[in-house]
């Protein structure tokens, strides 16, 4: 390392035996006072600098460097820039940010700690270099910093958004992502400074970037572009993207008047499907020894080695990147999830004429008690002539443009009394939405038959229909119509709905063969996997 221009008789200090960063705070504490150039003047006046000057100027972070606040810079000479193409300003800004540091950060910290660049990328000092880069000369002393100046650039690791913005390979994926990159207000940092002209408090607006789609608390998939957490994220390159959405698109056939509306809304829904489960919160460093794996959206991975199976496995400065020219989504595992709905949920749940709904619990000690989901279930009993044939209508959220089978699992009598044996036959009205947007009504009957009666002393699941029931149009809400502030809860409007009645004949309710009421447990929407 060349000599240091460091005034190093302000050092001394006599009679006091400090410590190596108790000398450099006092050293600085003084040097300060003296230096006169800001960090920028030091390096414009270093011929060896004058290209990464240049840089700072084309990013526009020279003025910074100019100004009251504190920074390191560490400065790569000219022969280590050579490669840099200056009319490139997005590469130009992310090597500038990958060589300043906020605060003053000196040789005297170490190899102890890391330094945070400018842009939340972590680097330390090692022997006679910083972050791999040999350092020429440091602690160079400016009146609003430090400057150090290396022989090389610092290498430049990609985090997860930084990767998938700048190849040309996933352009598709960054172009929608990019869609929802918002500048937000941070009111708690933000501070009143006054009045407008219409009594409005002005405010010294502090802004951050934000992006739903990966930093919602609940539904974002993870913030990829944070330097201090890690993740494992699997890429897909532009061919990838087509494929999954040429797979994907047909669950979400959306019906609208406006046939543009629902193509716009389609395309979305696809398109968030796609990058919902591309998401890990942790290091995977090896996809065939994982054994409880889930993607921050909640989605499991059923086959890790299937699924990563192909991808190239690169590092990020966040974690892990695994590259794919095809996504292996399990379709059932993913975007067109099993759909279930709690016989005791209230909201879309309503009696038929002349019933009524009793939501029951059970406890450890029932017999039933680890066949019954959440342990509660609701009990459908007629409140008019012992004529009437009791009912309830369940709504089924969420449905695609897409094949299910349908399962209604029933509780028992002896839920309540083992010697309680009684028996009944169902029958099922399916309504849902048609292409032109009409709803069509499906009626599953077996009036004399057994198919649809439940069993008398365990829990049944019925199975409603045949063949897989196939919707024609989705009723799905995705994550960016609910986080929207302007929808609450009440303005979805679901268009699957299952009646379930009972269909006990009087001569078999009379013969007391069957009962005229029935419990339900859950119902079952199940995908079939494709």
């Amino acid at each position: 390392m060349k000599q240091s221009r460091i005034l190093i008789g302000l050092l001394a200090i006599a009679g006091v035996m400090t410590s190596c960063s108790e000398e450099w705070d006092n050293h600085y504490e003084q040097s300060e006072q003296t230096a006169k150039e800001s960090v920028m003047e030091l390096i414009q006046a270093d011929a060896q600098l004058s290209t990464f000057a240049q840089m700072l100027e084309i990013s526009g972070y020279d003025e910074l460097l100019a100004s009251s606040q504190t920074f390191t810079v560490f400065a790569p000479v000219n022969e280590a820039l050579t490669e840099v193409d200056l009319e490139d300003v997005a590469a130009v800004k992310r090597i500038v940010l990958n060589h300043i540091a906020r605060f003053n950060n000196s040789t005297a910290m170490g190899e102890t700690g890391t330094v945070k660049m400018y842009n939340g990328k972590r680097f330390g000092f090692e022997g006679n270099t910083f972050g791999t880069a040999a350092v020429l000369d440091a602690d160079i002393i400016a009146h609003n910093g430090i400057l150090h100046i290396l022989a090389d650039q610092i290498p430049y690791s990609y985090n997860l958004r930084e990767y998938i913005d700048v190849h040309a390979s996933t352009s598709k994926i960054a172009e929608f992502i990019a869609l929802y990159d918002t500048r937000e207000m941070d009111l708690e940092a933000s501070r009143p400074i006054g009045v407008d002209a219409n009594g409005a408090t002005v405010y010294d607006s502090v802004m951050y970037d934000y992006n739903p789609v990966l930093q919602h608390p609940w539904y974002g998939i993870g913030d990829i572009a944070d330097e201090d957490s890690l993740f494992s994220m699997i890429i897909p390159d532009n061919e990838a993207w087509d494929k999954a959405y040429e797979r994907i698109r047909p669950y979400y056939n959306v019906y609208d008047k406006d046939a543009a509306i629902a193509d716009s809304i389609g395309d979305v829904q696809t398109k968030l499907a796609i990058v919902n489960d591309l998401v890990y919160r942790r290091v995977i460093e090896n996809p065939a020894t994982e054994v409880d794996l889930w993607s921050t959206r909640g989605s499991e991975v059923v086959d890790p080695t299937e699924l990563f199976g192909g991808t190239v496995k690169e590092g990020a400065s966040n974690g892990v990147m695994y590259l794919a020219s095809e996504l292996k989504y399990d379709n059932v595992a993913t975007w067109n999830k099993l759909l279930e709905v709690e016989g005791e949920e209230q909201e879309g749940r309503q009696a038929a004429a002349a019933s009524a709904i009793y939501t029951r619990s059970v406890d450890a000690e029932n017999i039933h008690f680890d066949s019954i989901s959440e342990a509660r279930y609701i009990e459908v009993v007629s409140t008019g002539s012992t004529a009437t044939q009791p009912g309830v209508t369940v709504t089924i959220p969420n449905v695609l443009s897409a094949e299910y089978d349908i399962y209604v699992s029933f509780v028992p009598g002896t839920v309540t009394d083992t010697l309680n044996i009684e028996k009944t036959r169902l029958v099922f009205s399916l309504t849902y939405m048609q292409a032109n947007g009409r709803n069509k009504t499906v009626t599953f009957r077996d009036q004399k038959g057994t198919k649809y009666v439940t069993n008398d002393q365990e829990m049944t699941w019925m199975k409603v229909n045949d063949e897989p029931v196939s919707f024609p149009v989705s009723n799905y809400y995705d994550m960016l119509w609910l986080i929207d502030p302007l929808h609450t809860t009440n303005d979805r409007v679901n268009t699957t709905k299952l009646l379930i009645k009972t269909d006990v004949a009087n001569a078999e309710f009379n013969r007391n063969e069957m009962v005229r009421k029935f419990r339900i447990d859950r119902v079952v929407f199940v995908p079939i996997k494709k």
